[in-house]
């Protein structure tokens, strides 16, 4: 394969639009220069794919090297980026559900080489007036194709079950019942098979399906919700929502707060080292006495008193 040769992304061959216009191109340019001037991210990364979803391989290079191989046959393969002008999360720094300017594939890539070459995605046409989170949906069933079939991280296809999980609760499925809803979602799309996503869902996602066995080995009835029933159903999930949000919002507010921490004891250390030295170079000073004689005949003594730091003169008579 010559360095001129490209890999395809599969995106291109499903219903994922891939974006040619040279404006709408230029647009993109255009605030993607803007968020750099303004030291924002240039392609979204949400604050739940955190250092530790990573591939930890490629990141140490132990494994595939990234850099070396784009010196060596080129950039193959670009980074896929989805596009959503009318994004309502568009300018948050830490929405989950922000999809504009946000990476589907490569962010190996994009930590090798912030310049790395991208291609941009529509997701405009999934909205609609009844369905406004479906450009969202359709992101993660997009990122899922990746995350889900290639070799990712278990933390990195947790982050993508959660993330699918969440959402089906926005929709009104009950918490427990979301993992099913997943599964289900996944399985129309061709996104890996049942029991790889069932493994990476967390618990909680998963106890009416528990429930449902031992209903079936104890011949208990499977009641049917009431529409009252699955309102408060509803409600509940969007205050779990809620508190999700707020839990991220504090952890990440912590983490900023440590860090700070980490930046004042290492100011203070630096402080602390400066007048150290200060106070050694007094005590060697402290050491040299000088002493004038005036034409008048009167002897001064001139010293340096290292605990204050002052020059003391004396009149000898």
């Amino acid at each position: 394969m010559s360095n001129d040769q490209k890999l395809q992304s599969p995106l291109e061959s499903t219903k994922y639009t891939l974006i040619t216009d040279p404006k709408i191109l230029e647009k993109i340019k255009l605030e993607e220069a803007d968020a750099l001037k303004n030291k924002l991210q240039v392609l979204y990364i949400a604050p739940n794919e955190t250092e530790e979803t990573f591939d930890q391989e490629i990141i140490s290079k132990s494994g595939h090297d990234l850099k070396q191989s784009a010196v060596s046959v080129g950039q193959l393969r670009a980074i896929e980026v989805a596009i959503w002008f009318d994004d309502p999360n568009k300018d948050s720094p830490n929405s989950n559900e922000r999809i504009h300017r946000r990476i589907i594939n490569g962010r190996h890539r994009y930590k090798a080489d912030p310049s790395w070459r991208r291609e941009y995605y529509d997701f405009s046409g999934f909205a609609t007036k009844d369905d406004k989170l479906n450009p969202v949906l359709e992101y993660n069933l997009a990122k899922g194709h990746f995350d889900m079939q290639k070799k990712a991280t278990k933390g990195e296809r947790t982050v993508w079950a959660r993330n699918m999980c969440v959402l089906a609760m926005k929709n009104g499925i009950p918490v427990a019942d979301c993992c099913n809803w997943v599964v289900k979602k996944a399985r129309d799309q061709g996104i890996s098979n049942e029991n790889s996503i069932r493994e990476v869902c967390e618990d909680k996602f998963k106890n009416v399906e528990m429930k449902s066995r031992k209903q079936d080995k104890t011949f208990e009835s499977k009641g049917k919700d009431t529409k009252e029933v699955k309102k408060l159903k509803k409600v509940a999930g969007e205050k779990y929502q809620d508190m999700e949000a707020t839990k991220l919002k504090l952890e990440n507010e912590n983490t900023q707060l440590q860090k700070e921490m980490i930046g004042l004891r290492e100011d203070n250390t630096k402080k602390n080292n400066v007048q150290e030295d200060l106070q050694q170079q007094l005590r060697l000073v402290a050491n040299i006495e000088q002493e004038h004689t005036c034409k008048c005949g009167i002897k001064s003594e001139m010293k340096v008193d290292a605990g204050s730091g002052k020059v003391l003169v004396s009149i000898k008579k």
